[in-house]
């Protein structure tokens, strides 16, 4: 992959937010979103998958990761988008969800990581990371602080989301 080689030119393509240029990129981000959701996955499963036989292992890696992979990719996309949108950032948000699907492809080597030594894939994680703050900072001519900011705002964001959906339910559940 160009981008894990070539990330600013790969990112600085990402200026050109046409359609055309955004279906051409469209099963790329599929795949990486797929990668991303199973790197999730392992991470999470952890030592639970050896109590599982290959083929029920497989299948919950599949299912799990695809799940995961689409639900992270359009949460943080979107977190990210309201965010970057608040900071200056021009374009659509689907250029910034394309920004985070491509930084997700150190991802691709989770599975054999894994396989030798769990604790790595949080070197991936933060390979990813450094690749989507590049990727913000090419794509916006930001500087590295401004999109670094600019992705902790939209995991704060997201966070704080969360608990307020959390403590929704709480009291909902508290009323009946």
């Amino acid at each position: 992959m160009a981008v894990l080689r070539l990330p600013r030119e790969v990112f600085a393509a990402f200026r050109i937010d046409s359609q055309e240029s955004a279906l051409a990129r469209q099963d790329v981000v599929v795949a990486l979103c797929f990668v991303a959701g199973t790197a999730l996955a392992l991470g999470l499963g952890g030592n639970s998958l050896d109590d599982l036989d290959a083929l029920d292992a497989f299948v919950w890696i599949f299912v799990t990761g695809l799940s995961l992979g689409f639900a992270w990719y359009w949460l943080v996309g979107s977190s990210l988008a309201f965010v970057t949108r608040r900071l200056g950032g021009q374009g659509t948000p689907r250029r910034v969800r394309h920004i985070l699907a491509f930084s997700f492809a150190p991802l691709v080597f989770a599975l054999p990581l894994w396989l030798l030594y769990p604790p790595l894939l949080i070197l991936l994680g933060v390979w990813s990371l450094a690749l989507l703050v590049l990727g913000l900072r090419e794509v916006y001519r930001w500087s590295v602080g401004r999109a670094a900011g600019a992705v902790v705002l939209a995991l704060v964001w997201l966070a704080a989301l969360a608990v307020a959906v959390w403590s929704a339910l709480a009291l909902l559940g508290g009323l009946g």
